[in-house]
């Protein structure tokens, strides 16, 4: 109890990293209810890898000499953040339109792009030693070492997200579910994809640059899967979600801290044994017979 006391005092030395990972897992589930609800989860597993390869591509640019965008910690980052979010979005809107296309088998074509994006991500960290080591930190994520403007930015950009996840539920939850009713009822629905697909791309370009690929992932998926046999509609699935995963990254972060453990492998176990008490709750549960 002391332990969690230090960590909610102002002046707690890790008070950005504790409330960012908390903000990181109280906003994920909300994207990742969709990856559910539209059968992708396996986009959860590659879009991560995917940007952690932009990053990676953004790097070996300036390592390169097209250091435009250099000069400095604070641009070196936009630039990360541009080369995430560029190939975030563009892989999401390429695999939609496959999909829409119906060609080929999906969870295939997210199994090569997945390899795909690892092996990249590697070549290029290997094609640009003179910022290597400063990459990889990036790549596994720095929320540890985050600075006062880049907490304070997280928490603008994940609030607006957040914000669009509860105020546009019914039109993502129509174009997701019965995409023939939203035509029916006048509903744009390549518009409404085009904005759900954006916000996806600038959730896990952030996220990725903050806590890491691995952790993403986790808070997309596993608290989604948690609170799915407990929802009642869309909205509670949203909340209950969003609340396991914020329980989820403070217990991790409470773990981390208290036995000097790797923050984000912490997290994704916390979030793994959530799962596991969901289930088996359910199993015993009488809404189960």
């Amino acid at each position: 109890m002391s332990v969690i006391l230090e960590m909610l005092k102002p002046d707690f030395l890790l008070h950005h990293a504790v409330w960012g990972s908390v903000v990181v897992g109280f906003v994920c589930p909300l994207v990742g209810v969709y990856f559910i609800l539209r059968r992708l989860v396996f986009w959860g597993v590659a879009l991560p890898q995917v940007s952690a390869s932009g990053i990676a591509f953004a790097f070996m640019l300036q390592g390169l000499g097209l250091n435009f965008l250099a000069g400095g910690e604070a641009r070196e980052k936009h630039l990360a953040i541009v080369g995430a979010l560029v190939f975030t979005v563009g892989t999401i809107l390429v695999l939609a339109a496959l999909e829409r296309r119906g060609a080929g088998v999906s969870e295939g074509r997210i199994g090569v792009l997945y390899a795909l994006a690892g092996a990249t991500a590697i070549l290029f960290v290997a094609w640009n030693a003179a910022g290597e080591t400063e990459m990889l930190g990036l790549l596994k994520g720095e929320i540890v070492a985050i600075s006062e403007s880049d907490f304070h930015a997280m928490l603008d950009v994940f609030a607006v997200v957040a914000a669009c996840m509860f105020l546009f539920q019914r039109e993502f939850t129509l174009v997701s579910y019965d995409r023939d009713m939203a035509v029916t009822l006048g509903r744009s629905v390549l518009v409404w994809d085009l904005l759900l697909y954006l916000i996806i791309g600038v959730t896990v370009s952030l996220g990725v640059m903050t806590v890491g690929p691995l952790v993403i992932f986790g808070f997309l998926v596993i608290p989604p899967m948690a609170a799915l046999p407990w929802a009642g509609g869309m909205l509670s699935f949203s909340i209950l979600a969003s609340i396991l995963g914020g329980l989820s990254a403070f217990a991790g972060f409470y773990l981390s801290y208290a036995h000097d453990l790797p923050l984000g492998p912490v997290v994704v176990c916390v979030a793994c044994c959530v799962y596991v008490l969901s289930s088996a709750a359910r199993l015993v549960s009488p809404r189960s017979s």
